[in-house]
Protein backbone atom coordinates (compact mmCIF):
# COMPACT_ATOMS: atom_id res chain seq x y z
CA UNK A 1 0.00 0.00 0.00
CA UNK A 2 2.83 2.38 0.90
CA UNK A 3 4.47 1.66 -2.46
CA UNK A 4 1.16 2.37 -4.19
CA UNK A 5 0.78 5.78 -2.51
CA UNK A 6 4.38 6.72 -3.29
CA UNK A 7 3.83 5.85 -6.93
CA UNK A 8 0.59 7.83 -7.01
CA UNK A 9 2.20 10.92 -5.47
CA UNK A 10 5.09 10.70 -7.92
CA UNK A 11 2.65 10.39 -10.83
CA UNK A 12 0.62 13.42 -9.69
CA UNK A 13 3.75 15.51 -9.23
CA UNK A 14 4.91 14.50 -12.70
CA UNK A 15 1.57 15.44 -14.23
CA UNK A 16 1.53 18.79 -12.43
CA UNK A 17 5.04 19.52 -13.62
CA UNK A 18 4.14 18.75 -17.22
CA UNK A 19 0.99 20.82 -16.99
CA UNK A 20 2.91 23.91 -15.97
CA UNK A 21 5.85 23.40 -18.30
CA UNK A 22 6.25 26.80 -19.98
CA UNK A 23 6.24 27.12 -23.74
CA UNK A 24 9.52 28.08 -25.41
CA UNK A 25 9.79 31.82 -26.05
CA UNK A 26 11.22 33.54 -29.10
CA UNK A 27 11.08 36.90 -30.86
CA UNK A 28 10.96 38.31 -34.34
CA UNK A 29 13.69 40.81 -35.15
CA UNK A 30 12.54 43.18 -37.88
CA UNK A 31 15.18 45.88 -38.28
CA UNK A 32 17.48 46.23 -41.28
CA UNK A 33 20.56 46.10 -39.03
CA UNK A 34 20.95 43.40 -36.40
CA UNK A 35 22.43 45.13 -33.38
CA UNK A 36 20.99 44.44 -29.94
CA UNK A 37 21.15 47.07 -27.22
CA UNK A 38 21.68 46.16 -23.56
CA UNK A 39 17.96 46.30 -22.72
CA UNK A 40 17.16 43.81 -25.48
CA UNK A 41 20.05 41.53 -24.52
CA UNK A 42 18.90 41.50 -20.90
CA UNK A 43 15.35 40.54 -21.86
CA UNK A 44 16.66 37.64 -23.94
CA UNK A 45 18.96 36.51 -21.14
CA UNK A 46 16.32 36.80 -18.42
CA UNK A 47 13.89 34.62 -20.35
CA UNK A 48 16.51 32.17 -21.66
CA UNK A 49 15.71 32.95 -25.29
CA UNK A 50 17.99 30.97 -27.58
CA UNK A 51 16.36 31.42 -31.02
CA UNK A 52 15.40 34.52 -32.99
CA UNK A 53 13.40 34.88 -36.19
CA UNK A 54 15.35 37.51 -38.11
CA UNK A 55 13.96 39.28 -41.15
CA UNK A 56 16.67 38.87 -43.80
CA UNK A 57 15.05 40.84 -46.62
CA UNK A 58 11.80 41.54 -48.44
CA UNK A 59 11.05 40.46 -51.99
CA UNK A 60 9.10 42.80 -54.25
CA UNK A 61 9.00 44.33 -57.69
CA UNK A 62 10.85 47.65 -57.68
CA UNK A 63 9.61 50.40 -59.97
CA UNK A 64 10.83 49.83 -63.51
CA UNK A 65 12.15 46.31 -62.81
CA UNK A 66 10.90 43.27 -64.70
CA UNK A 67 12.02 40.77 -62.05
CA UNK A 68 11.37 40.67 -58.29
CA UNK A 69 14.25 42.10 -56.28
CA UNK A 70 15.48 41.92 -52.67
CA UNK A 71 14.56 44.94 -50.59
CA UNK A 72 16.71 46.18 -47.67
CA UNK A 73 18.78 43.07 -46.86
CA UNK A 74 19.70 42.86 -43.19
CA UNK A 75 23.21 43.70 -41.98
CA UNK A 76 24.29 41.35 -39.20
CA UNK A 77 26.80 42.04 -36.45
CA UNK A 78 28.79 39.42 -34.57
CA UNK A 79 26.31 39.15 -31.66
CA UNK A 80 23.99 37.24 -33.97
CA UNK A 81 26.20 34.18 -33.43
CA UNK A 82 25.01 33.96 -29.82
CA UNK A 83 21.58 32.79 -30.98
CA UNK A 84 19.98 30.17 -33.17
CA UNK A 85 18.87 32.24 -36.14
CA UNK A 86 15.87 31.46 -38.33
CA UNK A 87 15.94 33.66 -41.44
CA UNK A 88 12.56 35.14 -42.39
CA UNK A 89 11.91 36.21 -45.97
CA UNK A 90 8.97 38.58 -46.39
CA UNK A 91 7.55 38.18 -49.89
CA UNK A 92 5.03 40.81 -50.96
CA UNK A 93 1.99 39.01 -52.36
CA UNK A 94 2.02 41.03 -55.60
CA UNK A 95 5.33 39.28 -56.39
CA UNK A 96 3.40 36.09 -57.10
CA UNK A 97 0.64 37.99 -58.87
CA UNK A 98 3.17 39.23 -61.45
CA UNK A 99 5.61 36.33 -61.49
CA UNK A 100 5.31 33.87 -64.37
CA UNK A 101 5.24 30.20 -63.43
CA UNK A 102 8.41 29.67 -65.48
CA UNK A 103 10.25 32.19 -63.29
CA UNK A 104 9.55 30.55 -59.94
CA UNK A 105 12.71 28.43 -59.90
CA UNK A 106 14.83 31.50 -60.68
CA UNK A 107 13.31 33.36 -57.76
CA UNK A 108 13.93 30.39 -55.47
CA UNK A 109 17.60 30.25 -56.53
CA UNK A 110 18.04 33.99 -56.05
CA UNK A 111 16.49 33.90 -52.58
CA UNK A 112 18.59 30.91 -51.55
CA UNK A 113 21.72 32.61 -52.86
CA UNK A 114 21.15 35.80 -50.89
CA UNK A 115 20.35 33.87 -47.69
CA UNK A 116 23.68 32.04 -48.09
CA UNK A 117 25.49 35.33 -48.72
CA UNK A 118 24.05 36.92 -45.57
CA UNK A 119 24.89 33.83 -43.51
CA UNK A 120 28.48 33.87 -44.76
CA UNK A 121 28.91 37.46 -43.61
CA UNK A 122 28.89 36.15 -40.02
CA UNK A 123 29.83 32.49 -40.58
CA UNK A 124 26.31 31.33 -39.71
CA UNK A 125 24.87 27.89 -40.36
CA UNK A 126 21.08 28.08 -40.46
CA UNK A 127 19.03 24.89 -40.62
CA UNK A 128 15.62 26.50 -40.87
CA UNK A 129 13.89 29.21 -42.89
CA UNK A 130 10.52 30.94 -42.74
CA UNK A 131 8.56 32.50 -45.58
CA UNK A 132 6.20 35.32 -44.70
CA UNK A 133 3.64 35.96 -47.42
CA UNK A 134 -0.02 36.91 -47.19
CA UNK A 135 -0.88 34.68 -50.12
CA UNK A 136 -4.37 34.51 -51.57
CA UNK A 137 -6.48 32.06 -53.54
CA UNK A 138 -5.00 33.57 -56.72
CA UNK A 139 -1.35 33.32 -55.67
CA UNK A 140 -1.30 30.17 -53.56
CA UNK A 141 -0.18 27.79 -56.32
CA UNK A 142 2.84 29.94 -57.23
CA UNK A 143 3.78 30.50 -53.59
CA UNK A 144 3.51 26.81 -52.75
CA UNK A 145 5.55 25.89 -55.83
CA UNK A 146 8.19 28.44 -54.79
CA UNK A 147 8.50 26.63 -51.44
CA UNK A 148 8.89 23.27 -53.21
CA UNK A 149 11.50 24.72 -55.56
CA UNK A 150 13.40 26.25 -52.65
CA UNK A 151 13.54 22.89 -50.89
CA UNK A 152 14.79 21.22 -54.08
CA UNK A 153 17.46 23.84 -54.72
CA UNK A 154 18.90 23.87 -51.21
CA UNK A 155 19.11 20.07 -51.12
CA UNK A 156 19.48 20.07 -47.37
CA UNK A 157 17.57 18.82 -44.37
CA UNK A 158 16.00 22.21 -43.98
CA UNK A 159 13.02 22.93 -41.73
CA UNK A 160 10.64 25.25 -43.56
CA UNK A 161 7.82 27.22 -41.95
CA UNK A 162 5.34 29.81 -43.16
CA UNK A 163 3.34 32.50 -41.47
CA UNK A 164 -0.40 31.83 -41.37
CA UNK A 165 -3.03 34.58 -41.16
CA UNK A 166 -6.37 33.98 -39.54
CA UNK A 167 -8.24 34.39 -42.82
CA UNK A 168 -6.06 31.63 -44.30
CA UNK A 169 -7.07 29.41 -41.40
CA UNK A 170 -10.78 30.07 -41.82
CA UNK A 171 -10.79 29.70 -45.61
CA UNK A 172 -8.18 26.93 -45.88
CA UNK A 173 -10.16 25.10 -48.58
CA UNK A 174 -9.74 28.14 -50.85
CA UNK A 175 -6.33 29.45 -49.80
CA UNK A 176 -4.77 26.02 -49.36
CA UNK A 177 -2.22 24.58 -46.95
CA UNK A 178 1.42 25.48 -47.65
CA UNK A 179 3.89 22.58 -48.07
CA UNK A 180 5.86 23.40 -44.92
CA UNK A 181 6.82 21.63 -41.70
CA UNK A 182 4.85 23.99 -39.48
CA UNK A 183 3.04 27.30 -39.51
CA UNK A 184 3.19 30.38 -37.31
CA UNK A 185 -0.27 31.77 -36.62
CA UNK A 186 -0.10 35.56 -36.71
CA UNK A 187 -2.57 36.51 -34.00
CA UNK A 188 -2.68 40.21 -34.84
CA UNK A 189 -3.40 42.67 -37.67
CA UNK A 190 -6.76 41.00 -37.98
CA UNK A 191 -8.96 44.04 -38.41
CA UNK A 192 -9.31 46.43 -41.32
CA UNK A 193 -7.29 49.62 -40.87
CA UNK A 194 -10.22 52.01 -41.09
CA UNK A 195 -9.64 54.43 -38.22
CA UNK A 196 -12.89 53.52 -36.47
CA UNK A 197 -13.19 52.73 -32.77
CA UNK A 198 -11.76 49.22 -33.15
CA UNK A 199 -8.12 48.32 -32.61
CA UNK A 200 -6.73 47.14 -35.94
CA UNK A 201 -3.88 45.25 -34.22
CA UNK A 202 -6.10 43.10 -32.00
CA UNK A 203 -9.84 43.15 -31.50
CA UNK A 204 -11.44 40.30 -29.60
CA UNK A 205 -14.72 40.49 -31.50
CA UNK A 206 -12.86 40.12 -34.80
CA UNK A 207 -10.71 37.26 -33.47
CA UNK A 208 -13.86 35.38 -32.45
CA UNK A 209 -14.89 35.18 -36.10
CA UNK A 210 -11.88 32.94 -36.76
CA UNK A 211 -11.06 31.16 -33.49
CA UNK A 212 -13.28 28.12 -33.98
CA UNK A 213 -11.38 27.18 -37.17
CA UNK A 214 -7.91 27.04 -35.59
CA UNK A 215 -8.09 23.57 -34.04
CA UNK A 216 -8.93 21.92 -37.39
CA UNK A 217 -5.98 23.47 -39.25
CA UNK A 218 -3.85 20.51 -40.37
CA UNK A 219 -0.38 21.99 -39.70
CA UNK A 220 1.50 22.03 -36.38
CA UNK A 221 1.58 25.65 -35.28
CA UNK A 222 3.47 28.15 -33.19
CA UNK A 223 1.81 31.45 -32.43
CA UNK A 224 3.02 35.01 -32.88
CA UNK A 225 1.74 37.67 -30.48
CA UNK A 226 1.82 41.46 -30.99
CA UNK A 227 4.34 43.46 -29.02
CA UNK A 228 4.32 46.64 -31.06
CA UNK A 229 2.49 49.90 -31.43
CA UNK A 230 1.66 52.17 -34.30
CA UNK A 231 -0.59 55.10 -35.03
CA UNK A 232 -3.05 55.81 -37.80
CA UNK A 233 -2.88 59.21 -39.46
CA UNK A 234 -6.43 60.09 -40.48
CA UNK A 235 -7.25 62.98 -42.80
CA UNK A 236 -10.79 63.90 -43.85
CA UNK A 237 -12.05 60.67 -42.32
CA UNK A 238 -9.63 58.40 -44.20
CA UNK A 239 -6.46 56.64 -43.04
CA UNK A 240 -3.68 58.17 -45.13
CA UNK A 241 -0.62 56.73 -43.40
CA UNK A 242 0.44 54.09 -40.92
CA UNK A 243 2.96 55.47 -38.42
CA UNK A 244 5.26 52.73 -37.13
CA UNK A 245 7.05 52.79 -33.78
CA UNK A 246 4.71 55.44 -32.37
CA UNK A 247 3.99 55.03 -28.66
CA UNK A 248 0.62 55.72 -27.08
CA UNK A 249 1.66 58.75 -25.01
CA UNK A 250 4.08 60.28 -27.48
CA UNK A 251 1.82 63.23 -28.29
CA UNK A 252 0.73 64.07 -24.74
CA UNK A 253 3.10 66.94 -23.97
CA UNK A 254 3.51 68.28 -27.48
CA UNK A 255 1.93 71.70 -27.91
CA UNK A 256 1.35 70.99 -31.62
CA UNK A 257 -1.34 68.47 -30.70
CA UNK A 258 -4.48 68.46 -28.59
CA UNK A 259 -6.21 65.48 -27.03
CA UNK A 260 -9.31 64.06 -28.71
CA UNK A 261 -11.63 61.18 -27.88
CA UNK A 262 -10.46 57.63 -27.11
CA UNK A 263 -6.80 58.53 -26.70
CA UNK A 264 -6.47 60.19 -30.11
CA UNK A 265 -4.86 63.53 -30.92
CA UNK A 266 -5.48 66.32 -33.40
CA UNK A 267 -2.74 68.41 -35.02
CA UNK A 268 -3.25 72.08 -34.18
CA UNK A 269 -1.01 73.16 -37.03
CA UNK A 270 1.25 71.72 -39.69
CA UNK A 271 4.33 70.14 -38.10
CA UNK A 272 6.79 67.26 -38.03
CA UNK A 273 6.75 64.61 -35.33
CA UNK A 274 8.89 61.46 -35.05
CA UNK A 275 9.92 61.83 -38.68
CA UNK A 276 6.34 62.17 -39.97
CA UNK A 277 4.63 65.23 -41.42
CA UNK A 278 1.20 66.30 -40.19
CA UNK A 279 -1.24 68.78 -41.62
CA UNK A 280 -3.51 70.93 -39.51
CA UNK A 281 -6.52 68.92 -38.25
CA UNK A 282 -4.93 65.55 -38.97
CA UNK A 283 -6.23 62.99 -36.48
CA UNK A 284 -3.68 60.62 -34.92
CA UNK A 285 -5.00 57.41 -33.44
CA UNK A 286 -2.31 55.45 -31.53
CA UNK A 287 -2.88 51.70 -31.21
CA UNK A 288 -1.15 49.00 -29.20
CA UNK A 289 -2.09 45.82 -27.36
CA UNK A 290 -2.23 46.30 -23.57
CA UNK A 291 -0.90 43.61 -21.24
CA UNK A 292 -4.43 42.55 -20.29
CA UNK A 293 -5.21 41.92 -23.96
CA UNK A 294 -2.08 39.78 -24.35
CA UNK A 295 -3.34 37.64 -21.47
CA UNK A 296 -6.80 37.55 -23.05
CA UNK A 297 -5.25 36.33 -26.31
CA UNK A 298 -3.66 33.40 -24.49
CA UNK A 299 -7.07 32.55 -23.03
CA UNK A 300 -8.49 32.52 -26.56
CA UNK A 301 -5.64 30.29 -27.70
CA UNK A 302 -6.18 27.85 -24.86
CA UNK A 303 -9.84 27.51 -25.77
CA UNK A 304 -9.40 27.00 -29.49
CA UNK A 305 -6.15 25.16 -30.22
CA UNK A 306 -6.45 21.82 -28.41
CA UNK A 307 -3.05 22.52 -26.78
CA UNK A 308 -1.36 22.30 -30.18
CA UNK A 309 0.78 25.43 -29.92
CA UNK A 310 4.51 24.67 -29.93
CA UNK A 311 6.06 27.97 -28.87
CA UNK A 312 5.31 31.68 -28.55
CA UNK A 313 7.01 34.24 -30.77
CA UNK A 314 6.62 37.94 -29.99
CA UNK A 315 6.68 40.55 -32.73
CA UNK A 316 8.98 42.28 -32.38
CA UNK A 317 12.22 42.56 -30.40
CA UNK A 318 12.77 46.28 -30.02
CA UNK A 319 13.36 48.16 -26.76
CA UNK A 320 10.86 50.83 -27.84
CA UNK A 321 8.25 48.05 -27.72
CA UNK A 322 9.56 46.24 -24.66
CA UNK A 323 9.57 49.30 -22.36
CA UNK A 324 5.81 49.72 -22.80
CA UNK A 325 5.21 46.56 -20.73
CA UNK A 326 6.05 45.53 -17.21
CA UNK A 327 9.14 43.33 -17.09
CA UNK A 328 7.31 40.17 -16.05
CA UNK A 329 4.75 40.30 -18.88
CA UNK A 330 6.42 37.38 -20.69
CA UNK A 331 6.34 35.19 -17.60
CA UNK A 332 2.67 36.00 -17.13
CA UNK A 333 1.84 35.20 -20.74
CA UNK A 334 3.84 31.98 -20.72
CA UNK A 335 2.25 30.81 -17.47
CA UNK A 336 -1.21 31.54 -18.86
CA UNK A 337 -0.96 29.31 -21.91
CA UNK A 338 -1.13 25.52 -22.05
Amino acid sequence: MKKYWCSLVFFLVLIAGCRHQPKPLSFYYWKTQFSLNEYEKNVLKEHAVTSLYVRYFDVDYKEGETQPMPVSPVILDSTVRSYRIIPVIFIINRTFERLAASEISTLARNVAGLVTQINRSQQLMTREIQFDCDWTERTRDKFFEFIRQYRAITKAQLTVSATIRLHQVKYKERTGIPPVDYGVLMYYNMGAITGDNNNSIYEKAVANRYNSYIKSYPLPMDIALPLFSWALKIRDGKVVELLNKIKTGQFENDSNFISANNGSYIAKNACFKAGYYFKEKDLIKPEHVPANDLLDITTQINQHTNNRIGKLIFYDLDSTNLVQYEKDIFKKVLSNIR
